[in-house]
């Protein structure tokens, strides 16, 4: 009726259908969009083309993030060693890691390359807490900013009592970027041909985390710019979204665990006042030899590989011990599957022996000699 008194259309009458029984005359009701309703739409469309559930308004989001933020259960040893035993680390790392994630503070992984920061960064996203509910959409000052992510957030796939189904409930966001962040992606993204917002990524990792790898290395923005700009939220838990077109900003919720992983130097990205400001700094170092040869027998086992300690202890002083090279986690893995990826193409069983680890080394190690 409210369309009809608008203006927006108008009856035509009923058509020839059967009625179930009890429903009313007016359930086989046609109606014509008018004249008036066309322009209406493309009014609207113009100003914003945003199809999907209401959005929620910014208040009733900012209630649930903070409530969201808060875990009963804290991180004890047990619980995080569990988590990681997929991971050879060191226990030093783990307990250096773990008050840093009940704390909820930012995070500094820094170390050689490829040792599993990055690992390490995803694995305790699983650790932030049980699933929570994130908006579709939100609604600030007439303006729409679209919310939920795909990428990012993983719906969970179980039977829920009835619930507001402007939110779902999805695993906590784990929202990573690398050198390829903008500080545009930092902020609203207005779509001018859709009329709406997209929301930033920290604003999608909240009561997640939200790890920037490859710290120092952003293409776009100096290790200063990127936590001059996080480092008001950091420090109050309140971040500010510039919705331009309302010319205005507000605050909302800042519940993301950043974490920062790095293989430069921390002293030559920040000053001292500025690593002052990240609390944790967690330094995951190269592999100790026992370690090296626990990583080559998981990923033998993992690839139904045997494993060959002989030829595991040779390449140690052949390829590290003789030539100064450091042991990486990644190393064991890497070096594998070039040795599988080798025995298809020479047509043999896929096995670790002497012809295969040589050639793999061969074109994966560069040796500082070498023009």
């Amino acid at each position: 009726r409210f369309l009809g008194d608008e203006g927006y259309c108008s009856s035509q009458g009923v058509k020839s259908v059967a009625l179930h029984p009890g429903e009313p005359i007016n359930a086989g009701m046609q109606y014509q969009i008018s004249s008036t309703g066309r322009q209406r739409a493309r009014e609207l469309l113009e100003l914003n083309q945003y199809a999907g559930p209401a959005p929620v308004p910014i208040a009733d989001y900012s209630a649930m993030a903070r409530q969201q933020s808060h875990v009963d259960s804290p991180i004890n040893r047990d619980r995080l060693h569990e988590t990681f035993d997929r991971l050879v680390l060191p226990v030093e790392v783990l307990d250096h890691l773990g008050p840093a994630l009940n704390a909820r503070q930012a995070v500094f992984l820094y170390g050689p390359p490829g040792n599993g920061k990055t690992s390490i960064a995803e694995a305790s996203a699983s650790l932030m807490g049980p699933p929570v509910f994130v908006p579709r959409a939100l609604y600030v000052h007439g303006e729409v900013i679209r919310f939920y992510d795909p990428l990012h957030h993983v719906p969970i796939d179980r039977e829920l009592p009835p619930h507001d189904p402007r939110w779902q409930l999805t695993q906590r966001p784990a929202v990573k970027v690398g050198g390829e962040l903008t500080p545009r992606q930092l902020e609203l993204g207005f779509d001018p041909v859709l009329g709406f917002y997209e929301a930033s990524l920290q604003l999608k990792a909240n009561g997640g985390l939200f790890l920037i790898d490859d710290f120092g290395r952003q293409q776009h923005m100096s290790p200063r710019d990127l936590l001059n700009r996080l480092i008001v939220p950091l420090e109050k838990h309140v971040d500010f979204l510039n919705i331009a077109r309302a010319g205005t900003s507000i605050p909302v919720p800042f519940t993301c665990l950043v974490m920062l992983s790095t293989n430069l130097r921390p002293q030559n990205l920040m000053d001292e006042a500025f690593l002052r400001r990240v609390r944790f700094k967690v330094h995951v170092p190269d592999p100790q030899p026992t370690e090296y040869r626990e990583i080559w027998r998981r990923v033998c086992e993992e690839n139904d590989v045997r494993m060959e300690p002989a030829l595991i202890e040779r390449l140690l002083q052949t390829e590290y011990v003789a030539k100064g090279r450091p042991l990486h986690g990644s190393h064991p893995r890497d070096l594998l599957s070039h040795v599988i990826h080798a025995a298809h193409y020479y047509g043999t069983r896929v096995e670790l022996n002497e012809h295969l680890l040589e050639a793999a080394c061969a074109t994966y190690f560069v040796d500082a000699d070498e023009s």
